[in-house]
């Protein structure tokens, strides 16, 4: 299961939405994020690329199917 994050960018200059897993404080893009983030720093905050590219990918790999 994931979920979104805001964070700071990779340069430090604006807050972005990352893709995490949950229980883990690390984005797909390998940034740490902070536990909390005010949320009004947020609102308008756009996507983490690198992130959105990760859960892109993981999201098209087929799911694996056991025969029996």
């Amino acid at each position: 299961m994931y979920e979104m994050r805001p964070g700071p960018d990779r340069p430090g200059t604006t807050v972005v939405w990352h893709v995490i897993a949950k229980q883990t404080a690390i984005a797909l893009c390998g940034q740490q994020l902070a536990d909390h983030m005010h949320a009004s720093q947020a609102e308008q905050a756009r996507h983490c690329p690198a992130c959105m590219a990760a859960f892109a990918q993981l999201m098209a790999v087929a799911p694996l199917v056991e025969t029996s």
